[in-house]
C-alpha cells in the first residue's frame, strides 16, 4: 500500500513537473515572438533610420530617434559605445529601464547579420531591444530601439505566480512521498480506512487541480498569443493611416501656397473668392488631419502636480467665450483640487469634453455644469448639459469617428478618453434625466502608477 500511494504520489509529481516546464517553453516563445516582431518593424523602416543616420554625429542621430519615436518603433532611442562597455553616448527621451549587456556572441552576431532583437528584464520592466551599427567607420557604435511590451509583462506576472503554485505542490508532494516511505513500527491496530479514504480524496483533489491549473495556462497562452497578432495588425494599421495623413498634410500645404499667390495676384472678383474658397476647405481638411494625428500618436506623459480647480475654471471660460448664449457654471471648485498629471494633455482632454457639452447645450439647451469632488482614491470630475441628450440609437459607449453632429469628426470624445486612460483613470458618457448628457471622469490623485 505504501508503495502503491508513493508511486501515485510520483505520476502526480511528473504532472506537475511537465506542466512546469511546458510554462517555461511557452514563455520562451512568446518571448522569441516578441523580439522578432520588433525586429520585422525596425527591418521595414531600416531605409528610413539609414537614411536619417546617414550624416553621422548628435544631430544625425537626433533625426533616426525622431523618425522611429513617431513611427512607435520605440520608447527609449539610444546610441551604445560596445568598445567603452556600452557607455551610453545620446538617449531620447530618456535612458532605457533596462540596462543590458552583450555577451560577446551577441556582439559577434550583430556584426555579422544585423539587425540584433531580444527581450530583457530588469525588475518588474521588460523591454524588446533591437540592436543595429551606426553606419560610418566609427567600430563599435550602435543604435538601440526599445520598445515595451506590456502583454509579455502581464504575462510574465502571471507565470511566475503559476511558478510559485507548481513549486509549493512539488514540495508538498515530495514531503508526503518521504513521509509515506519513511520506515514505522508496525501498528497495533490496523489504522482505520476513513483515514486512508481521505488522503486519497485529497491526492486526487490535488491531482484534478494541477490538471485544471494546466488547461487554463494554455487558453491564457492561446489569447495572449492572438492578442499579440491583433495587435500587431492595429499597428500596421495604424502606421499606413499617419503616413496617409503625413502625405495629405504635405498635399494640403501645397496647395494653400498656391491659393495664397493666386490670392495675391489681380484676379476677378469671382476668381479671388474661388481661391480663398479653396484656402478655406484646404484650413478645414488641416484640422480635421491634424484631429486624427493627434488621436493616434503615441503619448509620453509628463508628470507634475496640477490643480484640477484651476484647469477646469480656464476650460470653461475659454470654451464658453465662443457660444456666449450657453451658462457655464464651476462646482465644488473653490479650493484647490491637486492631482498628479500631464497638466497640457488633461487640459486638452477636458478642452474637448466641455467643448462637446457647450455644443450640445446650445442646440436645445442652456447650461453646463462642472463639479469636482475627492473621494476614497479617486477624484471624480462631472461635465453635464441640459441640451438634446443621446439619441435613442446611440450605443452608450464612446467609439472613434461616431458622431451626430453635423461636421463632427468623432474624435473628440474618443481623444478625451484615450488622455484619461493614459492617467489610469476611466471616462464614461451617460444619459442625464431628464435632458442631456453627462460625462464622467475619474482620476487617481497619485497619477497613473497610483
Amino acid at each position: 500500500m505504501r508503495l502503491g500511494v508513493a508511486l501515485a504520489l510520483a505520476v502526480v509529481g511528473l504532472f506537475e513537473v511537465l506542466s512546469l516546464l511546458q510554462g517555461v517553453r511557452s514563455v520562451r516563445r512568446l518571448r522569441a515572438r516578441v523580439a522578432l516582431e520588433a525586429e520585422q518593424r525596425v527591418e521595414e523602416a531600416r531605409p528610413l533610420l539609414a537614411g536619417a543616420l546617414a550624416g553621422g554625429g548628435p544631430a544625425a542621430w537626433d533625426l533616426a530617434a525622431t523618425a522611429a519615436l513617431s513611427r512607435g518603433l520605440a520608447s527609449e532611442v539610444e546610441v551604445l559605445d560596445l568598445e567603452a562597455g556600452g557607455r551610453v553616448l545620446y538617449s531620447r527621451p530618456t535612458v532605457s529601464p533596462v540596462a543590458y549587456a552583450l555577451r560577446p556572441e551577441e556582439v559577434r552576431r550583430l556584426a555579422a547579420h544585423p539587425p540584433l532583437s531580444l527581450v530583457a528584464q530588469e525588475g518588474p520592466v521588460l523591454r524588446a531591444l533591437v540592436y543595429l551599427p551606426l553606419p560610418g567607420d566609427v567600430r563599435g557604435r550602435v543604435l538601440r530601439l526599445a520598445a515595451p511590451a506590456p502583454d509579455l509583462e502581464e504575462e510574465m506576472r502571471e507565470r511566475q505566480q503559476v511558478f510559485v503554485g507548481h513549486l509549493a505542490s512539488l514540495a508538498a508532494l515530495g514531503l508526503a512521498a518521504v513521509l509515506t516511505l519513511l520506515p514505522r513500527e508496525p501498528p497495533a491496530a490496523s489504522p482505520p480506512e476513513g483515514a486512508l479514504a481521505a488522503y486519497e480524496q485529497a491526492m486526487g483533489r490535488l491531482r484534478d487541480r494541477g490538471e485544471a491549473m494546466t488547461a487554463q495556462h494554455e487558453a491564457e497562452r492561446q489569447r495572449m498569443e492572438e492578442a499579440i497578432r491583433e495587435n500587431e495588425a492595429l499597428a500596421r494599421a495604424g502606421e499606413l493611416t499617419a503616413g496617409i495623413a503625413h502625405e495629405v498634410r504635405n498635399g494640403l500645404g501645397t496647395i494653400v501656397g498656391y491659393a495664397r499667390l493666386l490670392e495675391r495676384g489681380s484676379l476677378a472678383e469671382d476668381e479671388a473668392s474661388a481661391a480663398r474658397a479653396i484656402r478655406a476647405e484646404c484650413d478645414t481638411l488641416e484640422t480635421v488631419v491634424r484631429r486624427f494625428t493627434d488621436f493616434v500618436r503615441l503619448e509620453r506623459l509628463q508628470l507634475g502636480e496640477t490643480d484640477l480647480s484651476r484647469l477646469l475654471a480656464r476650460v470653461v471660460a475659454r470654451e464658453q467665450r465662443a457660444r456666449g448664449e450657453v451658462r457655464g457654471r464651476l462646482l465644488g471648485l473653490d479650493a484647490p483640487l491637486v492631482v498628479r498629471a500631464d497638466e497640457e494633455l488633461l487640459e486638452r482632454a477636458f478642452e474637448n469634453v466641455v467643448r462637446n457639452a457647450i455644443e450640445a447645450a446650445a442646440a436645445g439647451g442652456r447650461n453646463v455644469e462642472v463639479a469636482a469632488h475627492e473621494g476614497a482614491g479617486t477624484v471624480e470630475i462631472t461635465i453635464d448639459d441640459d441640451g438634446p441628450g443621446l439619441a435613442p440609437d446611440h450605443p452608450g459607449e464612446i467609439r472613434p469617428f461616431y458622431t451626430t453632429r453635423p461636421g463632427g469628426l468623432g474624435l473628440g470624445l474618443p481623444l478625451a478618453r484615450k488622455i484619461v486612460l493614459l492617467h489610469g483613470g476611466s471616462l464614461e458618457l451617460q444619459r442625464r434625466e431628464p435632458s442631456g448628457a453627462r460625462v464622467q471622469v475619474r482620476l487617481p490623485p497619485g497619477g497613473p502608477e497610483a
